[in-house]
C-alpha cells in the first residue's frame, strides 16, 4: 500500500524458496495489516546468500539459526525479538540395525550433515571433537537427504536437529536409532536490525504473541516452525553459545 513504510523480512532457507514463501506469507501479511506497514518477504536459494545479506544489514528483520544470531548481533547489532518456546538439540543417529552404539565408534568414519554452518552440524561437530572423535563430514543439503543417506547405507551415521526428525514421516524415524543428543539450546530467533525503531520492535513482538494466542492462527505458526512463540533474550538464550566458539567446527562445504 502507498504511504506505508517498507521493511524486508529475510528467512533462513530451511526449505526450498517456494516452500519458505508459502509457509511465511500468511504471517507476513497479517503483521503488515496489523502494524500498518509493508513487509516484503525475502527468500533465498542458498544459505550463503542469506548470511551475506544479514551480515551487510540488508533485511530489517531476519529469522536466523541460533549460532548465526551471534554473528548477526556482532556484525550489525541485530536484536532477537521472538523464538519458539521449545528448545532444540542436535542428534546423531544410525540405521536401526547398525552395530554402532556410541559416538566413539564413529571414529574415522563419515557422518552426514545438512551443511557446514547449520546449528546442528556445528553443535555436533563440537561434541564429536570434544570427545576426540575424528570424522569426515558429508554435507547433504537437507535434513531429509541426511535421513535417507543413513537409511540407504550411504553414510554410517547422520546428524540433524531433533525437531527436524520429528517432522519426518513415522516410516523414516522407525528406521533410525539415536545414539547421541547434545544439550538443549534456544531455538531460531526472529531478529530486528537496530535501524528498526524500538517502538516497532516491541509492536512486532506484541503482535506475534497476540496472534499466536488465538487458536485460529495455530496453523500459521506451525508452518513457520514456531508453534509457541515467546519473547527472546540475547543474553539468556544465545550469549552462552559464544563460549563454545562454534566457528572452529566449520569443516568446509556449504
Amino acid at each position: 500500500m502507498k504511504n506505508r513504510p517498507n521493511y524486508i523480512l529475510a528467512v533462513l532457507p530451511q526449505f526450498p524458496p517456494v516452500e519458505v514463501y508459502k509457509r511465511w506469507t500468511p504471517l507476513v501479511e497479517r503483521l503488515s495489516k496489523e502494524l500498518g506497514i509493508n513487509i516484503q518477504l525475502k527468500v533465498y536459494q542458498k544459505t550463503q546468500e542469506f548470511e551475506a545479506d544479514v551480515l551487510k544489514g540488508v533485511p530489517d528483520f531476519a529469522l536466523v539459526n541460533p549460532y548465526f544470531a551471534i554473528q548477526a548481533k556482532g556484525a550489525q547489532g541485530y536484536t532477537p525479538l521472538v523464538r519458539d518456546k521449545r528448545s532444540i538439540r542436535g542428534i546423531i543417529f544410525v540405521r536401526r540395525d547398525s552395530p554402532i552404539d556410541s559416538i566413539q565408534r564413529l571414529n574415522d568414519k563419515e557422518v552426514a550433515f545438512v551443511g557446514s554452518k547449520t546449528i546442528c552440524s556445528l553443535l555436533l561437530g563440537y561434541e564429536l571433537s570434544k570427545g576426540k572423535i575424528h570424522f569426515t563430514p558429508r554435507y547433504m543439503g537437507t535434513s531429509s537427504n541426511v535421513y535417507r543417506a543413513v537409511i540407504l547405507d550411504k553414510a554410517p551415521a547422520g546428524g540433524t536437529l531433533d525437531t527436524s526428525l520429528k517432522r519426518e514421516p513415522a516410516a523414516v524415524g522407525s528406521q533410525l536409532r539415536i545414539i547421541y543428543e547434545t544439550p538443549m539450546i534456544a531455538s531460531h530467533p526472529l531478529m530486528a536490525h537496530p535501524r528498526v525503531s524500538e517502538g516497532l520492535r516491541q509492536a512486532v513482538l506484541d503482535t506475534v504473541l497476540q496472534l499466536a494466542g488465538d487458536k485460529n492462527n495455530h496453523n500459521i505458526f506451525e508452518e513457520i516452525l514456531m508453534p509457541e512463540p515467546v519473547k527472546a533474550d540475547y543474553q539468556r538464550d544465545y550469549a552462552p553459545l559464544e563460549k563454545l566458539k562454534l566457528e572452529k567446527y566449520i569443516f568446509g562445504g556449504e
